[in-house]
């Protein structure tokens, strides 16, 4: 019974071992995050992912971004029509607090004295302006979005900084093909292991020969040690080898049986699940309206060229006002007050209108991620790539591993 058991460990051993090398090179792929060592990067490790994010990141935001979405379409959804409309709250109370504090900061005692009723129809009247000039605001901010915002730069710096998402990113799109490589290596594992448990015993049968004295050059005596660890590289490559051709092999469907079996890789099988489930991952967490804000914040002279546009419009806008004023009041005025003091009235319109909206982003943010609509478009175009181009977001990290 000695030997039985011997013989039958063979293909219990293989069977942990091709399993777990398989799990071992996955978790290598991604894990540690952070370099784990010293002397980097000679002593230590850390995941083949997270080392290589930016070459990772290029090439999935390549697909996902530079591919199939645009910023300029994203931002010709936004129509100054629907803006007013949906957020028209909003917009009351940024102008009346804009008004108010600009009123009180140069005319406190006129404005104290005006009745709520002259109050509300200046209200309205700013309003109105605004609305006139909120259609060239945005479409002079369509015309230079692409020296605004980049989709694809934005998405692979966060993923560079943030280099555990990039790992969760991957390992949620691969998540089913990393279990059913590991399924695979556990079968071919068994089946490979029953191999080298004959082979063994076909060594070891039929014949008594002492391995002593000139029988040690006899390939039964020798035989055994070669064999193993030979049997064991070839089974850990094949068994890599065959798991990965079946996830992405055959790259196009390929219909038998009168179209009742589809012959495709497991990956691309999946492809309508994978697009929704990538596409919200990637608008939760790398491509919506707080992030493009938080994108264009950082860069001072892109914050600067966006703030430029809107006051070149609100200077126009305050133009405007003042050159509608009855009895040639847009000439008296200037010299009543000063030209320097209008100057100063319109840098501070737009500051308070700055301030003011910062604290309604989060209405603004849902406004523009409800109308950017994209993780449906996102889902809708991956879902429709070809075949051979949906392959190639997870292939690499495969390559690698």
């Amino acid at each position: 019974w000695r030997d039985l058991v011997k013989y039958l460990s063979i293909p219990l051993v293989s069977i942990v071992f091709t399993w777990w090398h398989v799990w071992l090179g996955i978790q290598m792929c991604f894990y540690p995050v952070n370099f784990v060592g010293c002397c980097r990067p000679y002593i230590g490790w850390q995941g083949i992912v997270p080392r290589r994010a930016a070459i990772m990141a290029n090439r999935a935001c390549d697909i996902m971004l530079g591919r199939l979405i645009t910023v300029e379409e994203i931002i010709a959804r936004i129509e100054p029509e629907a803006f007013f409309c949906e957020l028209q709250p909003v917009l009351d109370q940024t102008c009346a607090a804009v008004l108010k504090k600009l009123a009180q900061a140069r005319f406190p005692t006129i404005w104290e004295t005006l009745p709520d009723q002259v109050r509300d129809e200046i209200q309205r009247k700013v309003l109105e302006e605004s609305r006139e000039m909120f259609d060239p605001v945005i479409q002079d901010l369509k015309a230079r979005v692409h020296e605004i915002v980049d989709f694809k730069e934005m998405a692979v710096e966060i993923l560079c900084e943030d280099k555990r998402l990039l790992v969760e990113m991957f390992l949620r799109i691969g998540r089913c093909e990393f279990v059913f490589i590991q399924h695979v290596a556990a079968v071919m594992g068994c089946a490979l292991g029953i191999v080298q448990m004959l082979l063994w015993l076909a060594l070891n049968s039929g014949s008594d020969v002492e391995c002593t004295g000139a029988a040690k050059s006899s390939f039964r005596c020798w035989g055994g040690y070669v064999i193993l660890p030979v049997s064991g590289l070839i089974i850990g490559y094949f068994t890599n080898w065959l798991g990965i051709t079946m996830i992405f092999r055959p790259v196009e469907p390929r219909i038998i049986c009168n179209g009742y079996i589809n012959i495709q890789g497991v990956f691309l099988a999946r492809q309508q699940e994978v697009s929704k489930e990538l596409a919200e991952t990637v608008c939760k967490n790398l491509v919506h309206a707080k992030r493009m804000v938080e994108y264009i914040a950082k860069r001072g002279h892109v914050i600067d060229r966006v703030i430029q546009i809107y006051q070149r419009h609100t200077d126009a806008a305050i133009d405007s006002v003042v050159s509608s004023l009855p009895l040639r009041m847009d000439k008296v005025l200037p010299m009543v007050v000063g030209p320097e003091a209008i100057q100063d009235i319109k840098k501070s319109v737009m500051q308070l209108t700055m301030d003011e909206i910062r604290e309604h982003e989060t209405e603004v943010e849902a406004f523009m991620d409800r109308h950017f609509a994209l993780p449906e478009t996102m889902a809708y175009r991956l879902a429709r790539l070809q075949p051979r181009v949906f392959e190639d977001m997870l292939h690499p990290v495969f390559q690698e591993d």
